[in-house]
């Protein structure tokens, strides 16, 4: 699924336009962005939880070449399912 195709269905399961449901889902990524680059941890009960993570400088290696690279230290984000999600994947029901 891509994001037009969950904009389409946000409008049918929400009965809103796709043009609110395009507000909705751009303000919610907007929002989740905004909070974990801020070292808050975004946590939605029965889905999941985004939270930022360090990533240390380590040696990595050119795939091509094979010679050794520095990789330098980041900031990244984790995201941890929740428990209902978990359940849904592995029953396969919704």
């Amino acid at each position: 699924m891509n994001k037009v195709e969950l904009i389409e269905k946000i409008a049918a399961g929400a009965d809103i336009s796709m043009l609110a449901a395009e507000r909705v889902l751009n303000s919610f990524i907007l929002h989740v962005i905004h909070s974990v680059s801020n070292d808050e941890i975004v946590q939605i009960i029965g889905f999941g939880s985004f939270a930022p993570c360090e990533r240390s400088a380590r040696m990595g290696r050119n795939p091509v070449t094979g010679a050794s690279v520095q990789i330098q230290a980041s900031r990244s984000v984790k995201f941890r399912a929740g428990s209902a999600f978990k359940d849904a994947v592995n029953s396969k029901s919704l």
